[in-house]
This record gives structure tokens, sequence and C-alpha cells, in this order.
């Protein structure tokens, strides 16, 4: 059967191929729970379809994050259908892929996975670059950034939901963690920054309601109850601040400033678009880039131990 269906395919691909390059279609996918990656598929749509000029079809398992985008053609949501379905779905984009069809995630390079590979490779490219290294369609991708489209009646809905403060930032002061520890500052370096900063400057804090709330901020945890009215929240906000991560990505998206600390995990490359302002060790340690996923192993984790609170503080306190 194997035999059957793999040569069905290769009859089927250049009917598929022919297809998509009569009808000016690019199907650009990524599946999973990676928020930040697939919120970065916006940023590959823009440029397919303002530099190829291709009508995108994205396949993800985040679609709210491509409503309203005026560079998607057509928005599947693949946790609309069932288990079979998903896989049938999953299967045939994987077996199809050619030059108009894309999986916007790192393939593995002589077997070496996304960490091993960036860090024996010294590569400072962007996120949005390291996932399309396998594409080979002479993209230009340097200043890309995702993108992230609100209606009009969204934004009237969301202002009367949330009566947001007329002047704020954002503060998360937790990662990831379940990808690598070594993006954390620290809880309590966080908190001693709000401590130094709360008669300046209104902190929100978001995140999940389970999360660590710091003291002396407005709790916003557990309150956006999708993705849509967090970006709104972060929209509205002067400013963010975090470790390198999902809020970075999606201030972006938005067009706010966001003050990112970065460890040594990953280079500043990998996340610094046109709104980001580094916060980085300096001279960085000689170490990093580790990309490392398990516990850093030297006695102090020096990346982060040597940025101090002042100077998060006075970054943040110039807006």
């Amino acid at each position: 059967m194997k035999v059957i269906a793999k040569y069905s395919m290769h009859l089927f691909l250049p009917l598929i191929k022919a297809y998509l390059k009569n009808k000016k279609i690019f199907i650009l996918y990524r599946f999973g729970k990676a928020i930040g990656d697939q919120l970065c598929m916006s940023a590959i749509a823009k440029e397919i379809y303002v530099q190829k000029k291709l009508n995108v079809v994205i396949f993800s398992s985040y679609p709210e994050l491509f409503v309203n985008n005026p560079y998607v053609y057509l928005n599947i949501d693949i946790k609309k259908y069932n288990t079979l379905t998903q896989k049938i779905i999953k299967k045939l984009l994987n077996v199809s892929k050619c030059q108009y069809i894309k999986n916007f995630c790192f393939h593995n390079v002589d077997g070496r996975e996304f960490e091993k590979f960036m860090r024996e490779e010294s590569l400072k490219i962007s996120l949005i670059e390291m996932h399309t290294l396998h594409f080979h369609n002479g993209l230009n991708l340097k200043l890309s950034s995702p993108d992230f489209f609100f209606s009009y009646s969204e934004k009237l809905k969301y202002k009367e939901l949330f009566k947001l403060p007329a002047k704020f930032a954002i503060i998360q002061p937790l990662g990831k963690i379940t990808y690598t520890p070594n993006k954390e500052w620290g809880f309590e370096n966080y908190q001693k920054v709000v401590n130094i900063t709360k008669n300046d400057i209104n902190w929100i804090q978001i995140g999940f309601k389970s999360e660590e709330l710091l003291n002396g901020v407005i709790d916003f945890r557990g309150k956006t109850k999708n993705l849509r009215e967090l970006a709104f929240v972060i929209s509205k906000s002067s400013f963010t601040l975090s470790n390198e991560g999902l809020i970075n990505h999606f201030s972006a998206a938005v067009g706010v400033k966001s003050f990112v600390v970065f460890s040594g995990f990953s280079h500043v490359e990998i996340a610094n678009y046109n709104t980001t302002v580094p916060i980085v060790s300096e001279p960085q340690v000689k170490c990093s880039p580790c990309w490392l996923l398990e516990s850093c192993t030297k006695e102090q984790k020096w990346c982060t131990y040597n940025i101090s609170v002042d100077k998060v503080v006075q970054s943040v306190s110039k807006v």
C-alpha cells in the first residue's frame, strides 16, 4: 500500500504544482504550540504576497493570528477538523511539499536539530530567516516583521471590554521554561524594576492566572481570553518589558516598542525587530549563544546575572 501511495503522489505532484502555479497560490503551514513561530508566518505571508505576487493560503493551529490580514488569501484552522482529517491534511501537505507548498519550520540539516545547528554554525539570522532556510526562493527577509490586524469593530469591542488606563506599560516576568529555562532573567529582578519605577510607570502584568504576581502592578493575568485580546492590550501600551519570546513578537506585530532581556541562550538577531530594544550583557559571555535546552551548567548563569536591575531601569525610564 505504501508503494502504491508513493507512486500515486509521484503522479499527482506535478498536477498539484501546475494547479498552484496557474492559480498563483502559495501554501504556507505550521502546526503545534509555538505561538510566536506561527505569528511569524504573517511576515512570510506579506513578503510572498509583495515580492512574489502570490496568493497565500495558511494552515495553522492558531488561525486567530491571521484574521483580517490583507496578505492572507485563505486562513485555514486545522483544529476545526477531527483527528483523522487533521492527520490526512498534515500528511498531504508534507508529501506535497514543492516550491508552492512550504512548512514554516526549520528542517534538520545533516541530521542536526535546530539548536545544535545554530550552535555549530553560529548563524546570526532571525527566527523568520531560520524557519525559511529551506525555501530557496530568493525572498529578502532582512527587515521582515510579524503583522497583526484588527477590524474597527474589534477595536471598539475591546476598548469597552478592558477599560485600560490612559497610559501604561506591559510587563511579563516569566517565560516559557518548558522549552528552556535559560532565557529567564529572574522574577525577583522584575520585581525590583517595578519597585523602583512604580511611581513613574503604570505597570500591567499579563500572563496566565496561575503565574506568580508582582507587587505594585495592575493584575491582568488571565483577563485576556484569547490571542486577539492579548494583542489588543499590548497594542495600547506605551511599551513592553519581558524576556525574549512571544511578547516581543506580538509587540513587533502591533508596532509597540519592546524592551527585551536577552540571555546568552541565543543571539540578539534572532528577534531584533525595529521595535525591539535589546537589553543584553555587555560584553556578552564567551559561551553565548549556548542554545542549551537543559539548565545552565555554570556556577552562575552569567549571561543574565551580569544584566543589572539598574541597566533595565535606565532603559525603560527613557520612554
